[in-house]
């Protein structure tokens, strides 16, 4: 998402949360309008746009969750943020599932909020347009989780047109059975597809025939169904993106300092509590590294070999809890870090990781 003077709309019925929450965000630089139900924001919403959406989720008469759906038909690339008092799990699983970035728990500190809204505006932005039944609702979530904003769209030139106005770090277009259709989309947004960093086309097998006309415009990139989050990934500048880190078994006191450090430098986190909820997620997730604290040293040749196999190109940094088995660690030449760590050596060791 382009560097601008974002735009935000708070949502609130507690009027000191609302008047407080506008106040401190106009003071950071931001654009802010404000409504006390979600009736209200949607109003506000069908009249002018808006980037960024913060929203409590229980209100009287329509939910956050609600006005962030119904406000989402009107601006697809809206972002939603929700913010709770209580632990309406139904409703957070459903605005999570309906795209909303994050959900808040009150009370919370302003810095949360603002390094909230920073991580969103960091992130490349995406708009993925296709029928509903071939780029899946699975697939929008593991871009979220792998670090991306993203907007969704049926083949609606008007909506198209709007959300690419917006700028986006990558446009991913599916190519269906109505040839004609697409290739019409192309042509009427030519000029605005230029501005665009990156195009990516999805298509079948069987509509390899067709390619050729739509590869002669020169402003695409091409990626057979079905397309994985490692293949958007793959277009996305490094420059353009944070860097993903995976990380294993560090939940932990202390490892706090060093998920401070690694936010603060601008990486993306995303934590797991075993090595097997790590490789569930790997099939549908990007990382550019893995962060693993080990039990047991014997167990890392294992852990390598299985990672290797599921993504080869994957480096990882092991944690160890004593220097009684580096040597054998370092005649593999895995990349390790002794405890008590180093979190200088850490930083050094992903940017090395990542830049090979």
């Amino acid at each position: 998402m382009k560097s601008k003077q974002m735009k935000i709309l708070v949502v609130d019925d507690e009027d000191a949360l609302r008047f407080s929450l506008a106040s401190i965000l106009e003071l950071e630089g931001y654009e802010v309008k404000s409504a006390s139900t979600g009736f209200e924001a949607i109003e506000i919403a069908s009249k002018e746009s808006f980037d960024i959406l913060i929203s409590d989720i229980r209100m009287p008469g329509i939910t956050g969750t609600e006005t962030f759906q119904r406000i989402r038909k009107i601006q697809p690339d809206i972002i939603g943020i929700m913010m709770t008092a209580y632990a309406l799990n139904d409703l957070i699983t459903q605005a999570l599932n309906a795209g909303a970035f994050a959900c808040l728990s009150k009370p919370f500190e302003v810095e949360v909020v603002l390094s909230t809204i920073t991580d969103v505006i960091s992130r490349p932005f995406a708009v993925v347009v296709d029928d509903d039944d071939k780029l899946n609702s699975k697939f929008l979530i593991c871009l979220k989780n792998s670090g991306l904003n993203v907007a969704t769209a049926q083949k609606d030139i008007e909506k198209i047109s709007f959300m690419l106005n917006h700028k986006p770090d990558v446009l991913i277009l599916g190519i269906d059975k109505d040839f004609k259709a697409s290739k019409l989309i192309f042509q009427n947004l030519k000029d605005l597809l230029g501005t665009i960093p990156k195009v990516i086309l999805v298509y079948d097998e069987s509509e390899m025939i067709n390619i050729d006309d739509i590869k002669k415009l020169g402003i695409a990139n091409f990626v057979k169904r079905p397309v994985s989050v490692k293949d958007v990934f793959q277009f996305l500048d490094k420059d353009k993106r944070k860097t993903n880190v995976a990380m294993i078994n560090m939940n932990a006191d202390e490892f706090v300092d060093l998920k401070s450090i690694l936010l603060k430098k601008g990486f993306n986190l995303f934590q797991y509590d075993t090595s097997n909820d790590f490789f569930d997620e790997l099939k549908d997730c990007f990382f550019d590294t893995v962060l693993i604290n080990t039990h047991i040293e014997k167990d890392i040749p294992d852990f390598h070999e299985k990672l290797q196999q599921e993504m080869p190109n994957l480096g990882a940094i092991y944690v160890l809890n004593s220097n009684s088995n580096v040597e054998n660690v370092a005649k593999k030449a895995y990349f390790y870090v002794v405890k008590p760590l180093d979190i200088d050596k850490i930083v050094e060791l992903i940017h090395k990781i990542t830049s090979e």
